[in-house]
């Protein structure tokens, strides 16, 4: 039995499951709900809200007040130092880090049960992908969805930070399937130098030519591997066999293109095409023109929320694997199968691995309905996040690293040539030492510090704007804003 086999023969009991309760979606929403409140009763959380109690979902709501991460962070400190039975009555295996905070940095928890939750998403949509797009099943698979070049760390308490392998998502029984497909050997996320990672993966790669199907969170993270060809030719033809060059000459010859002379049977690339990544994921199908580019859901570090089902427009809840409640603008709370077409939410979920009615701040907007359920489109995060390739950049977090300089600062996106920020400096001599504290200071973000490091992402660019903070100042006044209600922004979206 080939490794695909054995993934969706080990699939078909969780596609089968996840047809059942897209029937009643209400039903799938409070089992979920209860196994997990159930589950974690004995722990601190769970006795201090009197989880045994609980029997509805307006019962859990008036137990457990929505949350953010602030919130949770001194219990998953304790966590982290090794205590036991805090969020959660099961152990933490593993934590993950996340950006979103104005720290920079953030570590979710993991346990057994957490990823379970993850696999009841990932099974079903990789069946149902497969069902959709067999052409995905006949070569091998790239995936990179945990971050390449990190090193191994553990917590105070011994814990580890990362979990090592995407193969973890899927579970132990199917670490050895998974291996038996990928293209690039898992060793190689493990180099820790850039330059050496990005040398190995592309040998691997090129080498590759039966590469069938691609699964990355953000389309830039294999558009920054396709265009960094050019620039690795002369090194590249020193590891390459005949073959592989001579198909990455066709692709340069060809202006590095049409990655279709690299990969000809390259089916389906997974990846972001919401939001920010619209445009992105519009630039990898014109690269990659023998390839459907397949939406990924809203995955998170913390939870699966949505999953794409039926090569329909949007993405359908993630319903048996996290409780979510969409929050209106009115700031109540519903379930998935009480959304309104063209009305916008914002995910709270509840987690196996101690998230209770935790605010994730995702917007996703509701655009149709397929019977009960409602059909999704991640539109954004709330506040003022810029999110352009994953960095997760906060106001408050660039405001911190801003804050060193000595005049008045701003960051502003860029998407092109390539996502990179401009860094206004309100003053008319340039000072290299400017950008670089501010590119240290960022670097604190594992998401954004990860993203420079692969490519992602370009190098913060200075730009002399003296009196911009005036300017924008004055414009506001002109249209009809009061100067004391201005404050000057250091993370500018428009």
């Amino acid at each position: 039995m080939t490794g695909w086999q054995q993934l969706l023969q080990a699939a078909a009991e969780p596609l089968s499951a996840f047809e059942a309760v897209l029937l009643d979606p209400e039903r799938a929403q409070i089992d979920v709900l209860m196994r997990i409140l159930r589950a974690n009763a004995d722990c601190e959380f769970g006795r201090a809200h009197d989880f045994t109690a609980i029997r509805t979902v307006a019962d859990y709501r008036s137990a457990v007040p929505v949350r953010v991460y602030a919130d949770f962070e001194s219990q998953i400190n304790r966590m982290a130092y090794g205590e036991a039975g805090v969020l959660t009555s099961g152990p933490v295996i593993a934590f993950e880090e996340t950006g979103g905070t104005s720290s920079g940095s953030k570590l979710i928890p993991y346990t057994d049960e957490c990823l379970a939750s993850f696999g009841n998403a990932v099974l079903p949509w990789l069946a149902e992908l497969a069902r959709r797009r067999p052409g995905i099943c006949a070569g091998k698979t790239y995936v990179s969805i945990s971050p390449a070049t990190r090193q191994q760390r553990e917590t105070m308490g011994g814990i580890p930070v990362g979990l090592g392998s995407e193969a973890a998502y899927l579970g132990n029984d199917l670490v050895g399937a998974f291996l038996s497909i990928l293209a690039v050997p898992s060793e190689v996320a493990a180099i820790s130098d850039v330059s050496d990672w990005r040398l190995e993966t592309l040998t691997a790669l090129i080498e590759c030519e039966d590469l069938t199907f691609v699964s990355v969170w953000s389309p830039t993270f294999f558009l920054a591997l396709i265009e960094a060809i050019p620039a690795q030719e002369v090194t590249l033809v020193l590891k390459l066999s005949a073959a592989a060059r001579a198909r990455m000459a066709a692709f340069l010859h060809n202006g590095a293109k049409d990655s279709s002379l690299l990969w000809p049977r390259l089916d389906t690339v997974s990846c972001w095409n919401d939001g920010s990544s619209a445009h992105f994921a519009a630039r990898l199908a014109s690269l990659c023109p023998q390839a459907q580019i397949e939406p990924k859901g809203l995955f998170s570090t913390e939870a699966a929320l949505t999953l794409p089902w039926g090569g329909k427009a949007g993405c359908v809840p993630a319903l048996t694997s996290t409780f979510t409640e969409f929050v209106d603008k009115h700031g109540k709370p519903h379930l998935a199968h009480e959304l309104d077409e063209g009305a916008q939410y914002r995910g709270v979920i509840t987690t196996p691995g101690g998230l209770y009615r935790y605010d994730m701040g995702d917007r996703v907007r509701c655009i149709g309905h397929e019977g009960d359920v409602a059909r999704l489109v991640f539109e954004g995060r709330t506040g003022m996040t810029s999110d352009m390739v994953g960095e997760k950049l906060t106001e408050a977090f660039v405001a911190t690293a801003l804050s060193a300089l000595p005049c008045a600062a701003a960051l502003f996106p860029k998407s092109v040539p390539k996502p990179h920020y401009e860094l206004w400096l309100d003053e008319t001599a340039n000072d290299p030492a400017r950008a670089a504290l501010v590119e240290t200071a960022l670097c604190r973000n594992p998401q954004y510090a990860y993203a420079r490091k692969i490519g992602q992402l370009g190098a913060l660019v200075p730009v002399l704007k003296a009196g911009f903070v005036t300017e924008r100042h004055l414009a506001k006044i002109h249209a009809g804003k009061r100067l004391g209600d201005m404050k000057h922004a250091s993370l500018i979206l428009d």
